[in-house]
């Protein structure tokens, strides 16, 4: 019996810290709503990496990522008291960040990503980036890991957002479609479609080998 009770004592005390990170940044919220700067600043330290990271992976490029990920901030600094305490401020946040990325994104000419400077200057420092903001580091070689980012680059904004929320921050179909303000049923379809495209632009990266 005292081999299976380190899992479980391990467990606890996993869900103990997960409960209390989540009352820490319902704190920081609370007080951000009354005024409170320096609480803001805690949840710009919170999310300020993630939310670089999806606009980065999204826009493949450094310096618009930067320009996004202040703009995400200063809207949700602007807008903290109108978020309602019945939903995730991690989703209302990526709901900021996304339209802001779509936005940047549907501005762009048709078929045109970035200057040929950008791209590679993004593709430096996207080649730094973890796939994910969790362990697939540890899962795919790096040449895999410059593969399935250049690939997302070729889908359309609208799947880009659900590709990158789906795979690179764990969201569930539900919480993807009250981040995109979409239902499921789209979710999963834009989720396919996506991925239809990466495979096979993963398989012609390969072919290139």
């Amino acid at each position: 019996m005292v081999p299976n009770s380190k899992p479980m004592l391990l467990n606890q005390g996993l869900r103990t810290s997960l409960s209390s990170d989540h009352d820490m940044e319902s704190d920081w919220v609370a007080a951000s709503q009354h005024g409170d700067n320096r609480a803001f600043n805690q949840l710009v330290l919170r999310w300020e990496k993630p939310i670089y990271n999806l606009a980065l992976r999204m826009l493949h490029d450094p310096d618009e990522a930067e320009d996004t990920t202040q703009e995400v901030f200063l809207a949700a600094f602007r807008n903290i008291r109108r978020f309602r305490k019945d939903a995730r401020f991690s989703t209302w946040l990526y709901r900021i960040a996304v339209n802001h990325c779509l936005s940047r994104l549907r501005r762009r000419p048709q078929g045109v990503h970035v200057s040929l400077d950008a791209e590679r200057s993004g593709e430096r420092v996207l080649n730094r980036l973890p796939s994910r903001e969790s362990h697939e580091g540890e899962i795919l070689s790096e040449e895999r890991q410059s593969h399935v980012r250049l690939a997302l680059q070729f889908l359309q904004p609208e799947h880009k957002a659900v590709v990158e929320l789906k795979f690179f921050h764990d969201l569930t179909f539900e919480e993807i479609a009250a981040v995109v303000e979409a239902p499921v049923s789209t979710i999963k379809s834009r989720l396919y479609a996506g991925l239809e495209v990466m495979r096979y632009r993963l398989g012609a990266f390969a072919s290139d080998i």
